[in-house]
């Protein structure tokens, strides 16, 4: 709807739906900085860089060259082989450190206006932001599908922080952290400011058929705000309570 298939080649429309599909083939509830810190057995394989990212490519691949599973086999060994590097980049470009590596770059081509869709390293760059807008984009959903979503992966965050807790023996961040799932509004704020919202502003800046889209993280940023704010009225209460208490209390030892 937002007419990228006027731009972009088959080919590419191709290996991004399908690195869609794959994008998270065979994960392991676990980031990439747990793969590391546990010396997994994937990152002794892959190495500490998009760990999980060269997995869930390598699973595709497997999963390809299985019998009757090829649904490229009919492409020339040409196509066969730019689909292949399109599907990589695209899996790649999953791994949030590659898109803040990569995002200022793009951030910067499209507010001088220096976007340029004949230029090889332009295209890349965009595709590789389409396949992040595309895995952050529970955030654009209706607000209570949006929420639902959150609250899954909360739940698989805190279960990777109870094994930092018991296996390696690690204070887990705040997101991880089940004693502090009451931050949660908070922590979805500063997921959406600095991570989400800066990427869909410029995706409509360069098409802006996809304000749909940003008009929908607007709306749930402000739901969040709004349980933000109950939380905050909420602890204000409690400690103005327990001053009011404490004092009456000095009172009556005095």
């Amino acid at each position: 709807t937002a007419g990228f298939q006027e731009i972009l080649t088959e080919i590419e429309i191709l290996a991004l739906i399908v690195g869609c599909l794959c994008h998270d083939l065979d994960h392991r509830g676990t980031n990439n900085a747990f793969q590391a810190k546990s010396g997994s057995a994937l990152a002794q394989l892959y190495g500490t860089s998009a760990t999980l990212e060269h997995h869930h490519f390598n699973h595709a691949v497997m999963i390809l060259q299985s019998e009757g599973h090829n649904i490229f086999a009919n492409l020339s060994s040409k196509d066969y082989s730019d689909l292949m590097q399109l599907l990589k980049q695209s899996i790649l470009a999953t791994d949030l450190t590659l898109y803040f590596e990569r995002r200022t770059e793009f951030f910067e081509l499209v507010s001088k206006g220096g976007y340029d869709w004949n230029v090889k390293n332009h295209r890349e760059i965009f595709r590789s932001m389409l396949m992040t807008a595309c895995d952050l984009g529970a955030v654009t959903k209706p607000w209570e599908i949006s929420r639902q979503a959150t609250e899954l992966v909360t739940s698989e965050f805190f279960e990777q922080g109870d094994r930092e807790r018991s296996e390696l023996k690690l204070t887990p961040s705040a997101i991880f952290d089940r004693n502090r799932k009451d931050e949660l509004p908070r922590l979805q704020l500063e997921w959406i400011d600095s991570i989400c919202m800066p990427l869909y502003k410029c995706l409509v800046k360069l098409n802006g058929k996809l304000k749909p889209m940003l008009d929908s993280v607007a709306v749930n940023r402000g739901k969040w705000e709004e349980l933000h704010q109950k939380r905050l009225s909420s602890q204000a209460a409690s400690s103005s309570s327990f001053s009011s208490g404490f004092s009456v209390s000095l009172k009556d030892i005095n």
